[in-house]
């Protein structure tokens, strides 16, 4: 069994030798071009991770963020609270309202009922205020 022989590096070119892997520095024997290749790529490894930091680092553009997220969550909340209210409120109206929208025997009792409350508050209001 013959083992195949590998090239030897004067048998090499500059165009099959392989470039440096990421992290790694090129080899002595690379061409200029390969070492400005890695010099670019070392580079732009560098300058994402000082964006990175900086973002990281960054106070302001951190409480931007929280604040756009409070106010989605906030958007969100009404939207949801503004249905509830929607729906109760139809819910209520169809309860005192008949089929044709008139107000029906309860919704007069409703009717009564909150004239009777409003006028109770006007007049504890006008007793508190003359003392």
């Amino acid at each position: 069994m013959t083992v195949p022989e590998s090239p030897k590096p004067s048998d090499r070119t500059a165009s099959n030798r392989p470039a440096a892997a990421p992290g790694r520095e090129p080899d002595a024997e690379a061409t200029p071009e390969q070492i400005e290749a890695d010099i670019a790529r070392t580079r732009q490894d560098l300058g994402e991770t000082v964006e990175q930091l900086t973002s990281a680092l960054d106070v302001k553009e951190q409480a931007r963020h929280q604040l756009d997220a409070a106010k989605d969550r906030a958007a969100a909340q009404l939207t949801r609270a503004r249905a509830g209210a929607e729906e109760g409120l139809r819910t209520a109206r169809d309860s005192v309202t008949d089929d044709d929208g008139r107000l029906a025997r309860n919704g007069w009792v409703a009717v009564c009922a909150l004239g009777v409350c409003l006028g109770l508050g006007v007049v504890l209001l006008v007793r508190a205020t003359r003392r």
